[in-house]
């Protein structure tokens, strides 16, 4: 039982230290020791003489790097199964892509870490039923605000990468060495200023922070930024570019771990026109649904609140529809994009303002008015 006990214990110490962040290749300044420090420590004792120590950069901003661990080989393997993945992607794209590059570079992200606390004074919506009567009712709140965020920003253009962020959760950091970098990879250099990261991270925070809480009427709120700490974190990914069909695309593999931070493939236009076609063909049909409503033997505010409900849920499938034929040429997918793919649905308030929206509306007002004579002759017939 002893021997058991003590292997589960290890177990757990080695899960445990796998989720920690390590910084390896720290050395005391007193006494030459080496030092591993969890990351995120910015002062502690060495272990050897006891001096107590301060991490900080030599130009301010401490500056880290992620070992690569995935090789070329690997990455191109990676890649190769990401082209032959799911059903949107242009049929025999594995077997007709040619690898044409390769090449690993470090791209400088920024890292920040920060929690928010504070206070938001409102008022909280609530109810109480007595006799059968419904009752809403408002009662002075006040709520505590005490969120961590962990973040990165890139630190340089990566439009033409198009990895926006990167996931470090259980990453090994280490101290920056630029003569290591440049012998394995492309380096890039930071363009995006520590003000202006901090800045944008501050008020995202601030705002998350804010809109976790809901509160009506709020009359005073009161939020800070405590434990701020920012950092440059160099990131190792493996740029892979292959030819199809007489054009290039490429694909982004994460360093570390083998993910695809960022892929763009050419679409299957089978897939295109098909879910074009049953997103117009549902959507178009719960739209002049009224005239099935005008048959029933109801009151007459039901089918009007049916026949709202029905054009909501066919003006969704009309819009998806419509984004899965209008973006569905190129497949664009990763870890790294900051707002998912294009053709992800957006709201039905933007598909209608938007310009892009024009032809749903178009179909929209049409269909409406199909559906209202429709619908009128129908009621005629139903009451002859």
């Amino acid at each position: 039982m002893s021997e058991i006990s003590e292997q589960t214990n290890v177990a757990e110490q080695a899960i445990k230290f796998k989720k920690e962040k390590v910084i390896k290749g720290i050395t005391c300044p007193s006494c030459n020791g080496e030092l591993d420090i969890k990351e995120g420590l910015r002062t502690f004792n060495c272990k050897y003489c006891g001096t107590l120590l301060t991490v900080k950069g030599e130009s301010g901003t401490m500056k880290y790097f992620v070992p690569r661990k995935i090789k070329k080989e690997d990455a191109i393997a990676k890649t190769f199964g990401w082209l032959s993945s799911g059903f949107k992607k242009a049929k025999g794209l594995k077997e007709k892509a040619v690898i044409s590059e390769s090449f690993l570079v470090f791209i400088p992200y920024w890292r920040i870490r920060a929690d928010v606390v504070g206070w938001i004074f409102g008022q909280e919506k609530r109810t109480s039923t007595s006799n059968g009567r419904t009752t809403t009712y408002y009662v002075d709140v006040e709520q505590k605000i005490q969120k961590s965020y962990d973040r990165t920003y890139s630190a340089c253009d990566v439009s033409e990468l198009g990895v926006k962020k990167i996931n470090l959760t259980g990453d090994t950091i280490i101290p920056v060495d630029f003569e290591t970098l440049q012998r394995e990879g492309m380096m890039f250099n930071i363009i995006a200023s520590e003000k202006e990261a901090f800045d944008y991270a501050k008020n995202s925070f601030s705002a998350e922070a804010r809109n976790s809480v809901s509160l009506y009427n709020v009359t005073f709120e009161h939020l800070d930024l405590v434990r701020e700490a920012i950092d440059i974190i160099y990131y190792p990914l493996w740029v892979v570019r292959y030819n199809f069909e007489n054009r290039t695309y490429q694909v982004i593999i994460d360093g570390e771990d083998g993910s695809v931070c960022y892929g763009k493939a050419p679409g299957n236009n089978l897939y295109r026109a098909v879910m074009g076609i049953l997103g117009t063909g549902i959507g178009m049909f719960l739209i002049t649904l009224f005239g099935i409503f005008v048959l029933l033997d109801a009151s007459d505010n039901f089918p009007f609140v049916a026949y709202l409900i029905s054009v909501a849920a066919g003006i969704y499938f009309l819009n998806r529809g419509y984004k899965r034929f209008r973006y569905g040429g190129e497949i664009e997918e990763g870890t790294g994009i900051e707002n998912s793919e294009q053709g992800k649905t957006q709201s039905i308030t933007k598909a209608v303002t938007s310009g892009e929206g024009l032809g749903v509306v178009k179909d929209i007002a049409a269909s409406v008015v199909i559906g209202s004579v429709i619908s009128s002759l129908i009621k005629n017939s139903y009451k002859r």
